[in-house]
């Protein structure tokens, strides 16, 4: 579907009313409005030349790039989000990038199995989705660990000291962090689809897909998303083992 300016100029015409409230009441907040939207068309029109240039050449090696920079962007973002060290950094990436590559090669080359699934045009749409709910859900993760071992760290060593192996005693922490994690999405889960549809169903329901299809390639990508945040937060925590405790077992 082409986008003529006509249409480009109706859609900024949203704006004048929501424009002329806030330029009565409030200058301050309209500036700020007046930035993101800039920022916004400024980073779409960024995002919209590198989604040209991978549906242009469409090689897996390039989506496969595309993945791995778009890792390094979202682990920054998390820890910076997480307030943690960019120390963490490789282990968080190696999180990330075992979660969309696992999960994501599953719905592609087993569920879905969709004709050239190594084609652009399948590859960065599911990884993009998936990475995006695991920056949201992992920070929530790695921060309640972190900040449980910090708080609490008294039971962690004692545990050792009575001779516990280290897995035993970070237990109690892993388990915080996947409760932080998971019991958020399940709320939102129980009620998801009763009173709005959620963006990603009516962005495929826009593309064209029938409700059905549509709803049934919504329930696979959050039972994905569901899957890639666990592995994704598992090996999260496991690579930061060694970047977070000395060799003996002290977290620094």
């Amino acid at each position: 579907m082409s986008i003529p300016f006509l249409k480009i100029v109706a859609a900024l015409l949203l704006l004048v009313v929501p424009g002329y409230l806030l330029l009565r009441f409030d200058m301050q907040l309209l500036q700020r409005l007046a930035k993101t939207i800039v920022r916004m068309a400024v980073q779409m029109a960024v995002v919209a030349g590198v989604l040209w240039a991978l549906w242009r050449f469409d090689s897996p090696w390039l989506c496969l790039l595309w993945i791995v920079v778009m890792s390094v962007v979202v682990a920054w973002m998390l820890l910076r989000r997480a307030r943690l060290p960019q120390t963490l950094l490789l282990p968080v990436v190696g999180g990330l990038l075992a979660g969309v590559l696992t999960v994501g090669s599953y719905v592609l080359l087993v569920v879905l199995r969709p004709e050239h699934a190594l084609s652009a045009r399948w590859m960065i749409p599911v990884a993009a989705v998936l990475l995006a709910h695991m920056l949201a859900t992992n920070v929530r993760g790695v921060s309640a660990y972190f900040e449980s071992l910090r708080s609490d760290s008294a039971s962690y060593y004692t545990q050792l000291g009575n001779g516990k192996s280290r897995l035993t005693a970070l237990t109690p922490y892993v388990r915080q962090a996947l409760r932080s994690m998971v019991e958020p999405a399940v709320a939102s889960l129980s009620v998801m689809g009763l009173f709005a549809l959620p963006m990603l169903l009516s962005g495929l329901l826009l593309g064209g897909l029938s409700p059905v299809v549509a709803s049934l390639l919504f329930l696979l990508l959050v039972l994905a998303v569901l899957a890639s945040s666990l592995v994704s937060l598992v090996v999260t925590l496991w690579l930061s083992d060694r970047f977070a405790f000395n060799k003996r077992g002290e977290l620094l």
